[in-house]
């Protein structure tokens, strides 16, 4: 049972909200307001680098203020360990949509996503994770929001140590999957092929292990699955999704 820091409640039924590996997440309110609290599982607790990275994750929500992302409501350290609670944006995550027939509702969903990540850009902050589940996309697609910068690039975020593959690897951009720098570029890539593949259903890559897709995602390209999964959206969308999803980053559409 998650323990809510001083000054908040815990929301009854979201105690298990999001429980990962490395963090857990669970409502809490405060004076009415209904939030988010983001924490570390036990076994994170121990590695002193994702302490770090959990308090720089709470300093740069509030860098960015809300809007494209979470605001920063609040954050702290306790005996629980370090905390942040942000504003609860209550839009279901992109994956929620699969095979959502409805090229209107795609295109303006792809340009609300897109617009969130450029913002987020702006700010000198490279995503480092994007994949429908950490895109929220409001009912209409007008409005959206990117979540989860546990593993982002910025100045002001802890390096990640060197160790395996850090995050969801279906969506990872080849230059990332072969361990190479990567720029906000990766996130154009990941954000595309997010899109595509809750508008056709139909995952990028075919192979089921860990091994095989990091290979895959590092030595194989996909604008053939890009190119057939945009069909029936609007040229100019569709040539936009597809070329963001380009093997070499030099040739994506900034």
């Amino acid at each position: 049972m998650p323990v809510a820091p001083a000054g908040f409640t815990l929301l009854p039924g979201t105690e298990r909200m999001g429980a990962g590996q490395v963090t857990r997440v669970f409502g809490v309110a405060r004076d009415g307001e209904e939030l988010v609290c983001k924490v570390l599982g036990p076994r994170a607790l121990a590695e002193p680098w994702m302490r770090e990275r959990l308090v720089a994750e709470g300093r740069l929500l509030g860098l960015l203020g809300g809007g494209a992302a979470p605001r920063l409501v609040a954050s702290g350290e306790d005996a629980g360990g370090p905390w942040i609670v942000m504003e609860r944006i209550a839009w279901p995550p992109l994956a929620s949509y699969t095979l959502k027939r409805d090229a209107g509702w795609l295109e303006r969903a792809a340009r609300a996503a897109f617009d969130a990540i450029a913002v987020v850009h702006a700010a000198g902050v490279v995503h480092g994770d994007v994949s429908p589940d950490n895109v929220l996309v409001s009912g209409d697609g007008a409005r959206a929001a990117l979540v989860d910068l546990g593993l982002a690039l910025a100045p002001t975020m802890p390096p990640l140590p060197a160790g395996p593959f850090r995050g969801t690897l279906l969506y990872a951009a080849p230059e990332v999957a072969r361990g190479e720098p990567y720029d906000a570029r990766a996130d154009l890539f990941a954000m595309a092929v997010s899109l595509l593949r809750v508008w056709s259903g139909e995952a990028p890559r075919g192979q089921t292990t860990e091994a095989a897709m990091l290979l895959a995602a590092g030595e194989e390209g996909i604008e053939a699955w890009a190119e057939r999964s945009a069909q029936g959206l609007a040229p100019e969308v569709a040539r936009t999704l597809v070329t963001r999803c380009l093997f070499d980053a030099k040739d994506r559409v900034a």
